[in-house]
């Protein structure tokens, strides 16, 4: 006998119970595998309190340790999952396929668009121009005009992809403008449905959010949710970031944690000119008020910095021009104030740094450092 083998305990079922038998032995099997997909998982759920919700029956198998053999093993791989699917609440079919969502990264220096049926579109432009028209049935890539089909109640979920070095700006169907930087993806519905608009951000996205107070607006943002009706508001929520950060322009927002350990505080809400940072790993969010011209100017080709860190304009600077630059040990605490033209040359944006602080910077292989003179 191998007590390794989901079926031990119940090679002497009658043969009438067999459809029993092969629906235990295949849940016993399934709950164990941690590759399971959400979709899967929950499938697995469903039929597994399908089974407990079923009147008595006739037990078929014979009393003594057999059956306490299939029992406890039945138990110790399922009660893990069933526990957890009842603390946890199910991801937005959106959030669920970004999660889900494969895809190579190729050529980095090109924006790419990946359509619902995995078409991929490289856009060569690094600073490109995208629009939804015709229900999203229609997009527009600079001055080349797309055709996607779109099956009757189903949605469809599109994928833009920006690299570092590139920036973009995209019109969504329902008339909402978003601007995404450099090293930044958009999952997004080619058309919302009639109830919501939903959308996931990894990167840093301005949004202009088209008012429609029967369908709220919500961008999902690593462990972070921020609801809107109609508002402007910028969020950077870069993977390898401690924290994520939502400055709002206009209007009003509401930002709560979908998941992670924030997800049992109170949502909170900001004014214009408020700036909340959450921290995913420990669930703390914070507001403070801050001038949005230095995080929103961005979109517009400008970096408008007022006592700023260094280490943080360094940072921005390396993913808008894909050019890694760092700074000495003695070099980190510096500040710097003023307007960088983000449409100069990268050598020019740097020369302007040095000109006004007491640093120099010297290309070291691949990467530029920043240090004292």
């Amino acid at each position: 006998m191998d007590i390794n083998n989901p079926s031990y305990g119940m090679e002497d079922a009658p043969d009438d119970a067999g459809g029993d038998k092969e629906k235990m032995i295949s849940l016993v099997r399934a709950s164990g595998n941690e590759q399971l997909s959400v979709a899967e998982k929950t499938l697995l759920w469903e039929r597994i309190a399908a089974d407990i919700a079923q009147p008595p029956v006739k037990i078929w198998w014979q009393p003594g340790w057999k059956v306490a053999a299939v029992i406890t093993l039945l138990l110790s791989a399922g009660l893990g999952w069933w526990q957890w699917h009842r603390t946890q609440e199910p991801l937005p079919a959106l959030v669920a396929f970004a999660g889900d969502q494969t895809y190579s990264r190729g050529d980095t220096t090109v924006t790419r668009m990946i359509l619902g049926n995995q078409q991929q579109l490289a856009i060569r432009n690094n600073h490109a121009a995208i629009a939804y028209q015709a229900k999203g049935t229609q997009v527009r890539i600079d001055s080349q005009e797309i055709k996607q089909e779109l099956a009757a109640g189903r949605q469809v979920f599109n994928t833009l992809l920006v690299p570092y070095g590139n920036v973009a700006s995209l019109q969504l169907e329902d008339g909402t403008r978003v601007w995404l930087n450099a090293g930044s993806r958009l999952v997004y519905p080619a058309a919302f449905g009639q109830q919501r608009r939903e959308v996931f951000l990894e990167g840093e996205a301005y949004f202009e959010v088209a008012t429609d107070a029967q369908r709220p607006f919500s961008v999902y943002a690593n462990d972070m949710k921020v609801a809107v009706l109609g508002t402007a508001f910028n969020i950077s929520a870069y993977r390898e970031d401690a924290s994520s950060q939502v400055v709002l322009a206009s209007g009003s927002v509401q930002l709560e944690a979908f998941r992670g350990p924030g997800k049992k505080g109170a949502p909170v809400q900001l004014s214009p000119g408020n700036r909340a940072l959450y921290t995913g790993h420990n669930g703390n969010m914070t507001v403070d008020k801050v001038d949005i011209a230095g995080y929103i100017s961005w979109k517009d080709g400008l970096m408008v910095a007022e006592h700023t860190s260094l280490y943080e304009i360094l940072k921005k600077l390396s993913r808008y021009y894909n050019q890694p630059i760092t700074t000495d040990t003695r070099s980190g605490n510096e500040t710097f104030s003023g307007n960088l033209d983000l449409q100069k040359t990268l050598n020019d944006v740097l020369d302007i740094i040095a000109a006004t602080t007491s640093l120099k910077y010297e290309k070291q292989g691949n990467t530029i450092i920043f240090k004292t003179r």
